[in-house]
């Protein structure tokens, strides 16, 4: 059983906390990851949200989702991958794909190729990389839940990949789509001009 775990929590300060729900070809942002997330081979997914914020629950109830909701979404990344992993304490889980939001050129068939090289109770770590570079999502046996719990402040698994290089197994991607996430007005122009020449569903 793989679970999704899809951040959407973040504060956006640099885009004034919308940008999530910011249009891109027929689509708000956000939808564009609900999609390839509903569409993979995942079982289940979770999208982690912030409280009130009306419009990401609404287009994840519309895509399956069940939502997690992060009060605490100002302490970081971490307190929302915290939470989605307390909600999955109570589920038969092998492993999680920990996607971010505002990664909207991922596909199904990237998260299906992470999903095709996990071998379930091998501790491991399935991290895709483009041209050497380390991207997102990443895939993590359960066996790891107990350590993702105790991070702190804004960081991902990041700091976990790095800390247990001998776990991971890479799976080198020919789409750059595994290192673009949208962070800025300038990233959001940028994808928005890739996307519209290169997305594909």
């Amino acid at each position: 059983m793989i679970w999704g775990i899809i951040l959407a929590a973040g504060e956006g300060k640099r885009m004034e906390g919308v940008k999530l729900t910011l249009p891109l070809g027929d689509k708000p942002l956000l939808e564009w990851v609900l999609q390839a997330v509903k569409r993979s081979t995942i079982d289940k997914f979770i999208v982690v949200v912030r409280p009130g914020d009306d419009k990401v629950i609404k287009l994840s109830k519309k895509w399956g989702a069940e939502t997690v909701l992060n009060p605490n979404f100002q302490s970081g990344m971490s307190s929302s991958i915290r939470k989605a992993l307390e909600y999955l304490s109570s589920q038969s889980v092998n492993g999680f794909i920990i996607l971010l939001g505002d990664q909207p050129l991922i596909t199904s068939n990237i998260i299906n190729q992470i999903i095709r090289n996990f071998s379930p109770g091998k501790k491991e770590i399935v991290v895709p990389f483009y041209k050497g570079q380390q991207g997102n999502p990443v895939l993590f046996d359960i066996y790891w839940r107990e350590e993702l719990l105790k991070l702190s402040g804004d960081v991902g698994g990041r700091g976990l990949v790095k800390a247990h290089l001998e776990d991971i197994k890479r799976v080198e991607m020919l789409d750059r789509a595994v290192i673009e996430d949208i962070d800025s007005e300038e990233d959001y122009l940028r994808i928005q001009s890739y996307f519209n020449h290169h997305k594909e569903i």
